[in-house]
């Protein structure tokens, strides 16, 4: 669209498209397109002589195409193209030697633009030119001449500018006819295509200035009338255009501007709802770890709960088997007891029948006497066994703790922990009360017990 207002005149809307174009092409990263959206602009802004914005935009176009250059042979032939342009920016600001290091540029990448004949030709025609202003006339001359050989019927802009710069070849030659006759063929080739550009204007001011030098003042006369004419034509058009320029370039600031804070309001609401997902999966992580944490917690106290009933019963259990067992021995201990009192009636029974049988039958005394001492002992060691069977762990840990008891007086602690008398034991062990009292002493001190201390206590507890 720039384009075609640009060939139709129509500047300022061609600067308006390029605009809107830029606009959009600076949220992408096709460098190719910036690179032509700006020469576009150089282009645009060098017909209305803004020398440096039109310098500008090369030198932007010349950035990105660098950033692409090696990526396909199209390319490249752009970044010589941005170098070309460059060089002709130059040398028309007069600066020769910078126009010449762009071209110097182009001989990098020529090998990959060796298909293209059109932007190799033009290269040889910008160093043509250059040779000519800095007094290389013979290259010059081999330059154009090479080109001329070279260009095609139909290539008439291409012949337009051979023409005009052996025009300008033969003038700094000082062969005046020759450049008269170029600068015609030139000048002949733009009116053929209705041409009215700058170009024409300047075409039509270097002949005027030769037939002032062959002293043709006529034809000077009416050459320098028509470039004034085109020069005032151009004028007029480029002020309408400039004019139509500032006002589109001001509504396009205003389409830009409020597009901007179109796409800052969008920004922001997109902001805030990026805020606001990244809250709500804040708050759904949070929730869902606390769930996880609940699940945990409560599988943790039901595990607990069951581990502490299992516990409780199985203390129960215990406890239960334990009263059973203290009940067992609770009762087995009365009964070992009631046997042993039964001993214990038994014997005096039977001290009291060997007392009348020593008085009325001594001869039998003495046998039944010897027979019941025989029978006494087989009573303890029954009594000792259902003891021992009553209470297993008592003579081990009495032995354990105390390894210095003798046999009988491990005996004696035995009853002692049954609770009986001095009086009954006497009986039981079948001897005298005084020796169960000298054994308890004994078994007192090697229990280390003091005077104050129990020793009914003591074993029982043991």
């Amino acid at each position: 669209m720039s384009d075609i207002k640009k060939s139709s005149g129509k500047l300022g809307q061609a600067f308006d498209h390029l605009w809107e174009a830029l606009y959009f092409v600076k949220q992408t990263n096709k460098s190719s397109n910036k690179a032509t959206i700006h020469r576009k602009l150089s282009a645009l802004y060098d017909t209305f002589n803004k020398g440096e914005e039109s310098l500008y935009h090369l030198e932007r176009a010349l950035h990105f195409s660098k950033e692409i250059m090696f990526e396909n042979d199209q390319n490249a032939q752009q970044l010589n193209s941005n170098y070309l342009n460059l060089a002709i920016r130059q040398r028309k600001s007069g600066n020769f030697r910078k126009a010449q290091r762009y071209l110097d540029s182009c001989v990098v990448t020529e090998k990959l633009v060796k298909n293209n004949s059109y932007i190799l030709s033009n290269i040889e025609l910008e160093r043509s030119f250059l040779m000519i202003e800095s007094g290389n006339l013979k290259k010059a001359y081999e330059l154009l001449y090479n080109s001329k050989a070279k260009v095609k019927q139909n290539e008439l802009g291409k012949k337009i500018r051979i023409y005009q710069y052996l025009g300008e070849l033969k003038s700094a030659d000082k062969q005046l006819d020759s450049s008269i006759y170029y600068f015609e063929q030139s000048l002949n080739l733009m009116d053929s295509l209705n041409l009215t550009k700058a170009n024409t204007s300047y075409v039509l001011s270097r002949l005027s200035k030769a037939y002032i030098k062959k002293n043709k003042t006529k034809k000077a006369y009416n050459y320098l009338i028509r470039k004034n004419s085109i020069t005032d034509s151009i004028m007029k058009h480029k002020n309408n255009a400039f004019s139509e320029l500032i006002e589109i370039k001001n509504t396009h600031l205003e389409s830009l501007l409020e597009k901007e804070n179109l796409l800052n309001e969008q920004n922001l609401v997109i902001k805030e709802s990026k805020e606001t997902q990244l809250r709500l999966k804040i708050i759904l992580g949070f929730v869902l770890i606390l769930g996880i944490i609940l699940f945990w917690v409560s599988r943790i106290r039901l595990k607990l709960k069951k581990s502490l009933i299992d516990k409780a019963e199985t203390e129960l259990k215990s406890k239960q088997e334990k009263e059973k067992g203290e009940e067992a021995i609770k009762l087995k201990s009365k009964e070992l007891t009631s046997y042993a009192l039964q001993l214990i009636d038994k014997d005096s029974a039977i001290d009291e029948l060997l007392r009348i049988l020593k008085e009325k039958s001594p001869s039998s005394y003495k046998s039944l006497n010897s027979k019941y001492k025989k029978g006494a002992k087989d009573l303890w060691d029954e009594f000792n066994l259902r003891f021992t069977e009553v209470n297993s762990d008592f003579y081990n840990r009495l032995k354990l703790k105390h390894p210095n008891l003798t046999v009988t007086e491990q005996k004696h602690s035995a009853l002692i922990k049954l609770k009986f008398s001095t009086k009954e034991m006497a009986r039981i062990l079948n001897i005298e009360p005084h020796s169960v009292n000298i054994s308890r002493s004994r078994i007192r001190k090697k229990l280390g017990l003091e005077r104050s201390d129990s020793l009914e206590d003591y074993i029982t507890n043991l």
